[in-house]
């Protein structure tokens, strides 16, 4: 039995959740929950890690369990405990704790969750008016994309239209910028040695669009706290609009209506 059924309550001690079934379950019983606790748990964070480093379906009912019980929200798995997750198999990689195939594998299982997660919430959000056309991408030296999916999936959520170009050639960039209207590139730059690749990235982009388009630079270098790395020092280095990790911030910057801001 893989838990298909019935999306709300606990499920029973004996049925192991489906990667899919389990984000049907958080999204159906979670999304919309009024009364979420705001504080973060360890615990509940330490078991999806669990999960990243196993990958065994059993634990998907136990972290589905304790996101209930703390009534975290969908929108909170995404934003809040992934992220960690994420930067917790960063920290074991950077530390040698794991080799590069184990951290591989770990991100895998993550992405995999994310997009689970972000396919449940595209069923569950009916009738919503996409706000906005933002291309998202990375300059094709970078070796970590799972940063830019959590931005694509933070945008979508906010009715932006995405489009995710993972490490194009800068000839394939120009060219989905002349012929698509979009209103902003987003681009997610993660170490130092992309400096230099991202701003000749952007003074590409520059040349070819036909219009004004704004750029955001974010990502793992802009949140890194490293010396140096002050986002105005790297909006002067790339030539981008706006340097952010903040989503809303970076929309807004780039001139970006958000229809869920007068949602309520």
């Amino acid at each position: 039995m893989d838990g298909q059924g019935q999306l709300s309550g606990h499920p029973p001690p004996e049925i192991t959740l489906s990667l899919r079934s389990f984000a049907l379950r958080v999204v159906s019983g979670l999304t919309r929950s009024r009364d979420a606790q705001d504080t973060f748990s360890p615990q509940l964070a330490d078991q999806i890690v669990g999960y990243a480093w196993s990958g065994e379906q059993r634990c998907l009912s136990d972290i589905y369990a304790g996101l209930q019980r703390r009534r975290v929200t969908a929108d909170d798995v995404m934003d809040v405990y992934l992220p960690h997750v994420i930067g917790v198999i960063g920290q074991a990689w950077h530390d040698e704790e794991i080799d590069i195939l184990h951290a591989s594998m770990a991100c895998g299982r993550i992405q995999n969750l994310l997009r689970e997660l972000g396919r449940a919430l595209a069923s569950d959000a009916t009738g919503r008016v996409h706000d906005g056309r933002v291309l998202l991408t990375l300059p094709v030296e970078e070796q970590h994309t799972l940063g830019a999916m959590l931005a694509a999936s933070k945008l979508r959520r906010r009715g932006v239209s995405v489009k995710v170009l993972l490490l194009p050639r800068i000839e394939e960039l120009c060219a989905m910028v002349e012929r698509s209207r979009f209103h902003a590139v987003f681009i997610s730059v993660s170490n130092e040695t992309s400096i230099l690749p991202c701003a000749r990235m952007i003074h590409a982009l520059r040349c070819a669009a036909t219009r004004n388009i704004s750029i955001a630079v974010g990502g793992g270098l802009v949140s890194s706290g490293i010396a140096g790395n002050d986002p105005r020092q790297i909006e002067e280095a790339t030539g981008a609009d706006v340097v952010t990790n903040d989503i809303e911030h970076a929309l807004h910057a780039c001139g970006i209506q958000q229809l869920n801001v007068a949602a309520e």
